[in-house]
């Protein structure tokens, strides 16, 4: 294994940049404006890094979170390459063994396993040849919290995807959330109907309507938490689209 640590002048303060590999991005990271993302920083600035941040291929493969801590403050970042013949092994092994992710969040970085192609290159097949199932079993989830997964990566907004990945609702609520969006609720014409955005007609308004109900009456087959988290996802998106006025803070 190679370390390195370039030492910066305090004239310069410019850390080299790195890109980040493919597989890195297989799991959630620390939002900027969040404690844990500010934390980290401080820890840095206070007690140095520690911990690598690992590279394949000249580019990140775990270590992201660090990596922008050292760029806020403008310092190089001590690194490593990784010369395994496993890059998948060692991204899964080093991130839930750090990571509290709880099985939604699994079943996430799961479905994005069994999708991923190197660098987006259509031309070659998902690593491994991944089926949702072996994926699944890497993650130890179900393969039913998979397919809730691919459900919401297909139909979910992006805040609802993010929801889910900062484990704030679980993936089985945002699934029921993601059936009153698509292009009905999005206000997107219907496949062949050639209707525009801005014409509504009595068809459309049904169709929506009977989307939101069917989505409602689903919540009652879960829990409380899960129902009340697909509702609030509901009620934003409502806001939102300024069907309900917002709360004066």
């Amino acid at each position: 294994m190679t370390t390195t640590e370039t030492k910066l002048t305090p004239e310069t303060k410019l850390a080299r940049k790195y890109e980040f590999h493919p597989l890195a991005d297989l799991f959630p990271m620390l939002d900027k404006d969040s404690h844990g993302f500010k934390a980290l920083i401080e820890d840095i600035k206070a007690n140095r890094q520690h911990e690598p941040v690992w590279l394949l291929d000249g580019k990140i493969l775990d270590g992201r979170n660090r990596y922008n801590a050292c760029q806020h403050l403008g310092i190089d970042v001590l690194t490593r390459d990784y010369l395994g013949s496993d890059p998948i092994g060692f991204v899964l092994s080093v991130n839930l063994h750090r990571r509290h992710l709880n099985t939604s969040q699994r079943a996430f970085v799961a479905v994005k396993l069994a999708t991923f192609t190197h660098g987006g290159d259509r031309s070659k097949t998902p690593i491994g040849g991944l089926t949702d199932a072996a994926a699944a079993k890497l993650l130890n989830v179900g393969e039913r919290s998979v397919e809730r997964a691919r459900q919401v990566l297909a139909k979910g907004d992006p805040s609802l995807i993010q929801q889910v990945e900062q484990g704030q609702i679980s993936v089985t609520a945002a699934a029921v959330a993601a059936t009153v969006e698509g292009p009905a609720a999005s206000g997107e014409p219907e496949p062949g109907t050639g209707t525009a955005p801005d014409s509504p007609t009595p068809a459309k308004a049904y169709n929506i309507t009977t989307k939101l109900i069917a989505a409602l009456t689903e919540l009652k087959k879960y829990d409380a938490d899960t129902a009340i988290g697909a509702a609030s996802h509901v009620v934003k998106r409502l806001q939102d689209a300024g069907f309900l006025k917002k709360k004066a803070a």
